[in-house]
């Protein structure tokens, strides 16, 4: 058993149950809400992302793992009181996307590092709030700049030991690259989920990224493209029936609000893209698949709980 940081404060890794790995309380532009602050009524969100967040409790989740980076709209005051307003257990991210960061470009790479270890031992800003757990992006290819963004979340993971969760474009095997950069750095990947990695049906990827130790992120679950849920859930239950249950985790990369898309447009043409469609429906998919509850338990608690309880600096 390990304490954990969540928004509301630390917990055990006991108490983490049903968890969601890769969802969103915000996306959104920071430069549009300063500039404009008429995008963006605070009030008015956090009542959706409330409701949102009860919703999924009351279908049986107990933990969310916001994965939203500083460059993404992270807002660790706005997700606190979420959390507070809707009893999840949520764990909030530091680490950037895979834009070049305009402020580091030219700035030495110990600066990130720095960053991103205050956030996690010391809190996010003023906000009170102590990240536990680490961002990083490659899309579509690791170019120079990327390197050094994933190289600087490597060495925040070894100078704190808080697990890393990363974004990737499995078209590109961008998995592949991520795992090359951490291997050097000395990481180790039994602490690492490689995101996003149901965006491909490319058992032969799938199957190389899972055998150098790392988590797969099946986390794209309820989005249709490009896969549906019924192809994502056809490549879950051949992994599982592979071996790999104790190497998976679940989620949908949904969120209470992101600014790419008009109020509607996501209930209307996107509407399985939300946080119950997991304990409500896949998981109902994946037993038609031959998935044991032994599996589901294993992917949605067990791994999820022992990514976390691997503590500590190396």
């Amino acid at each position: 058993m390990a304490t954990i940081q969540t928004a509301t404060g630390p917990i055990e890794t006991a108490d983490l149950g049903f968890t969601l790995m890769h969802e969103h309380v915000l996306c959104v532009d920071h430069s549009m809400r300063v500039q404009y602050p008429e995008v963006f009524h605070r009030r008015t969100e956090l009542e959706r992302a409330i409701a949102k967040l009860t919703e999924a409790r009351e279908a049986g989740v107990r933990t969310m793992v916001d994965v939203t980076p500083i460059d993404l709209g992270r807002d660790p005051g706005f997700i606190r009181d979420t959390a507070v307003g809707s009893g999840m257990q949520i764990i909030v991210a530091t680490g950037f996307y895979y834009q070049v960061p305009y402020r580091f470009m030219f700035r030495p790479s110990a600066e990130l590092v720095d960053l991103f270890v205050r956030d996690i031992t010391e809190g996010i800003g003023e906000s009170g709030v102590r990240a536990g757990v680490i961002k990083c992006a490659t899309e579509p290819d690791m170019h120079r700049m990327n390197e050094r963004v994933v190289r600087a979340s490597a060495k925040a993971h070894r100078k704190t030991g808080v697990p890393i969760y990363t974004h990737t474009y499995p078209a590109n095997r961008t998995g592949l690259d991520q795992i090359r950069v951490f291997r050097e750095e000395g990481v180790d990947l039994s602490r690492v989920v490689i995101g996003h990695s149901d965006d491909t049906g490319d058992l032969s990827y799938l199957e190389e990224v899972l055998r150098s130790g790392v988590i797969c992120g099946m986390d794209r679950i309820g989005i249709p493209a490009p896969h549906t849920s019924e192809q994502r859930a056809d490549v879950v239950a051949e992994l599982v029936k592979r071996g790999y249950a104790d190497r998976i985790v679940l989620s949908h990369d949904a969120s209470c609000n992101i600014d790419h898309f008009a109020d509607g447009v996501i209930e209307k043409h996107m509407p399985d893209w939300k946080f119950t469609f997991i304990p409500k429906r896949f998981l109902s998919m994946l037993r038609e698949r031959g998935v044991s509850g032994e599996a589901i338990e294993q992917m949605t608690v067990a791994n999820p709980r022992r990514i976390f309880e691997q503590t500590g600096p190396y």
